[in-house]
């Protein structure tokens, strides 16, 4: 039985003591390299400096002023929108995101954005009562949650008449995946009852009436501050796996609905993966538009894919997977691996046995047969999903290619039978496939030539074989996604949900996530935009008094250095040119970046970013 809650007039009473001991003296929030910030209160002031009683174990600490950060009363305390903060300071919005998630509340406002902290469990947030509390709902009549979010964009859309976008951004780990996928289920869901009355039943599930209803589903233990925050307590979305609709929910919804929310499987198999922060791990961004007919209900939906990390396919690291399918046809393919000539297990492909094997939490087998429903639901026939299966064991038999090397250090193949079996999927000849591996016809000039390989550039050609038939089979599979969503009635408008690739920052960063990471920031640079300085703009041209602030146009020099072309060419015009220059290394990259890069910029422009060879001459950038 669940303990009785305080009366109204002893929480008044608290609140009121907590009220006067925060009056007493003057908190502030002080930086620590262990915790992130630390309560205390200034005793004394000389100068720029202040002397700060600590609030745990009262030592004494002598700080620079600017460096202490102003603590809002306790009345603000778990307050739902961080725009209602007195003190909008970095300290005081994590620390109302900690005491938040410690009493239960994943969702905090701040301003028009929705801040999620993930919280790496199931919570019972997603279920058709909880999707009714919302429905029709203003935002402030319930608690933060992703479904206000996908119901203000619903209600935009159907006022306005105009298309709308739903941005998911944040850190990898942070449940950027789960939460496209919680707005699609509450899209489907309210697109399936437009036409119903709007009749929540609460009895079926529990309703999201606050913190103290799924309480005793999270940690007790609050969010760490600083760089364990960012590590542990990822803003953006939920976790959980499961699907959150009720049985009623998923009777009601038609085919096409079944079919958009069944896309979601079949995507994250073959372009999600485990790695060190998430063990579902989006490794591609997408764009997913899902129609509406002017009546309300859904129309069609298509989904757009950008920067799949194909890399992934051949080499990781080895505490990260490849993508989820190749483990979920091992375990489950049962005889269609024979069919694809798969003889051995996990331990027996080099592209599979370097790295993990198995993530706590993920049975491959039992996620093998939710992939071949999903396919089946969305309509691929058994022809075409043999097609897709055919080049996963493909790049898996090209791995155990063995390439040797003669006395005058041409590539051989001593044993052609893992080429034969490559050979056989993909429907070509062998010795032709022999020959382009190890000595391949090239263009020189006018005429064509044999070039032999050395045993390093013909394993890397295999390499690239591997990551273009993955990319390419990727494509193909969203096309025919695509395909199976799209209808030719009525299309009136849509909401768009962008789910961009995590951004992370390594010791060292290959080209994909380099990639990735200019693409989060031009985004954001775009955002900035859009949602500050345009709004300040409006602000002048009302004649609103106001601070002016610069937003986020402080990494514009790396964003030049990566995309400037012209006089001066950046990161990847350079690459372009490298590419096609004979005899071309990455330290004859990196000395020409250097060239170019080095110098000092002209009178009144940035100092440009400093660039470093990692590695083996690898050009990096900080």
């Amino acid at each position: 039985m669940p303990a009785s809650r305080p009366s109204q007039s002893a929480e008044a009473a608290r609140a009121a003591a907590a009220q006067a001991e925060f009056n007493e003296k003057k908190w502030v929030w002080v930086p620590d390299d262990k915790d992130g910030y630390l309560a205390g209160w200034v005793v004394h002031e000389e100068d720029d400096v202040g002397e700060v009683v600590m609030a745990a174990g009262g030592e004494i600490r002598k700080l620079p002023l600017y460096a202490l950060s102003k603590m809002n009363p306790p009345k603000f305390d778990r307050v739902d929108d961080i725009a209602d903060l007195t003190f909008l300071n970095e300290a005081s919005v994590v620390h109302n995101l900690r005491l938040r998630y410690g009493s239960g509340s994943i969702y905090t406002y701040s301003g028009l954005f929705l801040v999620a902290v993930n919280p790496y469990q199931t919570l019972p947030l997603y279920s058709d009562a909880i999707v009714h509390q919302y429905r029709g709902k203003r935002r402030d009549e319930n608690p933060p949650h992703i479904f206000a979010i996908a119901e203000r964009a619903w209600v935009n859309m159907g006022e306005e008449r105009e298309n709308q976008s739903i941005l998911i951004t944040g850190e990898s780990g942070a449940g950027k995946t789960e939460s496209t996928k919680k707005v699609i289920q509450y899209l489907a869901a309210i697109a399936t009852d437009a036409h119903a009355p709007i009749t929540p039943s609460h009895s079926q599930s529990p309703s999201l009436a606050g913190p103290a209803s799924f309480n005793a589903m999270v940690p007790t233990v609050g969010l760490p501050r600083s760089s364990s925050f960012r590590k542990h307590g990822k803003a953006t979305s939920v976790s959980g796996s499961g699907s959150g609709f009720s049985l009623n929910a998923k009777a009601r919804l038609g085919l096409l609905e079944r079919q958009i929310l069944q896309a979601n499987p079949i995507l994250e198999a073959f372009g999600n993966a485990q790695t060190q922060r998430n063990n579902n791990s989006s490794r591609f961004g997408k764009f997913i538009r899902i129609s509406f007919s002017p009546d309300g209900s859904i129309a069609g939906a298509n989904i757009d894919w950008y920067l799949l990390e194909k890399s992934r396919v051949v080499v990781r690291s080895e505490a990260e997977r490849s993508f989820h399918v190749f483990y979920q046809l091992m375990e489950g393919g049962g005889s269609l691996k024979e069919t694809l000539l798969l003889d051995g297990g996990v331990e027996d492909y080099e592209y599979l046995n370097k790295s993990r094997r198995e993530v706590d939490g993920i049975d491959d087998r039992e996620e093998w047969s939710l992939l071949k429903n999903a396919l089946d639901t969305v309509g691929f026939t058994a022809a075409e999903q043999l097609d897709l299966f055919r080049i996963v064991a493909a790049v898996l038999h090209i791995g155990n290619i063995v390439i040797t090397s003669t006395r005058s250090d041409d590539a051989m193949m001593p044993d052609p039978s893992q080429a034969e079996r490559v050979c056989h999927l993909l429907g070509i000849p062998l010795t032709e496939f022999t020959k382009a591996v190890l000595r391949p016809r090239v263009l020189a000039g006018r005429e064509w030539v044999t070039q032999a390989r050395t045993r390093q550039q013909a394993l890397d050609e295999l390499s690239a074989l591997c990551k273009t038939l993955y990319e390419k089979s990727f494509g193909m599979l969203v096309d025919r996604i695509n395909r199976a969503l799209d209808r030719p009635s009525s299309k009136s408008t849509f909401i768009g949900v962008l789910d961009i690739a995590g951004f992370e920052i390594f010791d060292i960063n290959g080209y994909e996530q380099l990639l990735i990471n200019y693409t989060n920031e031009k985004l954001q640079q775009f955002f900035n935009h859009h949602m500050f300085v345009l709004e300040q703009e409006e602000y002048a041209r009302e004649a609103i008094e106001w601070d002016y602030v610069n937003f986020g146009l402080d990494l514009q020099p790396t964003i030049d250095l990566i995309e400037t072309s012209g006089v001066t060419i950046g990161v990847l015009s350079l690459l372009d040119e490298e590419c096609i220059m004979p005899k071309a290394t990455d330290l004859t990259f990196t000395n020409k970046l250097h060239a170019i890069w080095a110098s000092e910029p002209p009178a009144g422009e940035e100092a440009h970013p400093v660039i470093y060879s990692g590695p083996e001459g690898h050009a990096a950038t900080e």
